[in-house]
């Protein structure tokens, strides 16, 4: 768990926002070209809360903090009712007109569960004003859709 640096995890967060990012990306899912990049950051804060809980271990929990405070800085830089994310927000309209993303939904739902995990099993009250804040923006964009398209959307948008 302490052998990934947040600033390598934080890579596309950053990029997405606008901030400057001189770390090495990772690969696989989260290359900065993947369309689900993000979603293992969700993952990895996750365990941060939960190793933290089963061990007590302040360190895992001070970088699963650190991790927090880095993408609360990106949802500031955005400043778009909430939104945050390692890829743009371009692909929920992408999604909206049914053209082919690759499971944006999802890949915020792992964002949104390792937000709330911080909070639930680390008492990170950051974690909770992220996670508010980002499910504002994910009831905006759903609100504005009716139910036949939400539908729709959720036909081809596995797992979100």
């Amino acid at each position: 768990m302490m052998r990934l640096a947040n600033d390598r995890l934080l890579h596309n967060f950053r990029l997405t926002a606008g901030l400057p990012s001189d770390a090495e990306p990772l690969g696989g899912w989260e290359a900065p070209t993947s369309e689900l990049r993000g979603h293992f950051v969700g993952h990895y804060l996750s365990a941060c809360s939960m190793l933290y809980l089963s061990t007590g271990d302040h360190e895992v929990r001070a970088k699963g903090e650190g991790l927090v405070a880095g993408i609360a800085v990106c949802q500031a830089k955005l400043d778009r009712i909430g939104y945050v994310s390692a890829f743009p927000e371009e692909f929920f309209a992408r999604l909206d007109k049914r053209e082919k993303v690759w499971a944006p939904f999802y890949t915020i739902h792992k964002i949104m569960a390792g937000l709330f995990d911080m909070h639930a099993y680390a008492d990170h009250q950051q974690a909770l004003d992220i996670l508010l804040k980002l499910a504002a923006w994910v009831d905006v964009w759903t609100a504005a859709k009716s139910e036949e398209h939400m539908q729709e959307i959720l036909n081809t948008e596995y797992g979100g």
